[in-house]
């Protein structure tokens, strides 16, 4: 059966209205339920955003300081490869300056040097027992030569000093003067002989050594 209505036409409207508008209300406020949460999602991603950003920015400072680092490590490894080839293709990195000065401090009055020749040469030293590949070495060596520690070569800087002195007292003089200084090891004498200078005799004399490492 249809349902016969007996209210007026404007109290229809006006239900109707009203139910239009709840609806809408409704509506409005599932929207804006929703917007909330979509709000409280957002934020909360957007706290976890600056967070992990503020943890990038700390990886970005912490990165420049190891740049910096490297940087800082690369230079002295720089100065350290060239002490290394002075080392290698010289031997020693004294200052040719200090070896000039010490000359000068050690040199009597009445001596006087006429040529200075510096070179580099290899010497052969022992192994050192104590590392674990001269052991090893020296096991083999051992084997081969009836016990004798093998011998390396390193490179020394070997100074020789050519003078003149009156007499052979001060040549030793200055001999004995060379070997007790700091800067010099392994004083050898080479030759001593008679030459003449100035309408007089003097002694020429010749000798080497090795500067300290």
């Amino acid at each position: 059966m249809r349902e016969v209505e007996f209210l007026p036409e404007h109290i229809r409207q006006r239900r109707a209205r009203h139910r239009r508008l709840r609806r809408q209300g409704y509506l409005l406020a599932a929207c804006m339920a929703a917007m909330g949460v979509l709000t409280y999602v957002n934020a909360a991603r957007i706290g976890q955003a600056r967070g992990e950003l503020a943890a990038l920015d700390e990886r970005a400072v912490a990165v420049n300081s190891q740049i910096q680092i490297i940087d800082v490590l690369e230079r002295q490894m720089a100065d350290l490869l060239i002490k290394k080839r002075i080392d290698d293709e010289l031997g020693s990195r004294t200052d040719c300056t200090a070896v000039l000065a010490e000359l000068c401090r050690i040199t009597p009055p009445n001596v006087s040097l006429v040529s200075l020749e510096m070179s580099a040469v290899e010497v052969p030293v022992k192994e050192d027992a104590g590392s674990a590949s001269s052991i090893h070495r020296s096991s083999r060596a051992r084997g081969a030569a009836g016990g004798q520690k093998p011998l390396r070569a390193v490179r020394r800087l070997r100074l020789v000093l050519t003078g003149l002195a009156p007499t052979d007292v001060d040549v030793a003089n200055f001999i004995g003067q060379l070997s007790a200084s700091w800067l010099f090891e392994e004083v050898n004498m080479g030759y001593a002989r008679n030459v003449g200078f100035r309408d007089r005799t003097a002694r020429e004399f010749q000798a080497s050594c090795h500067l300290a490492r």
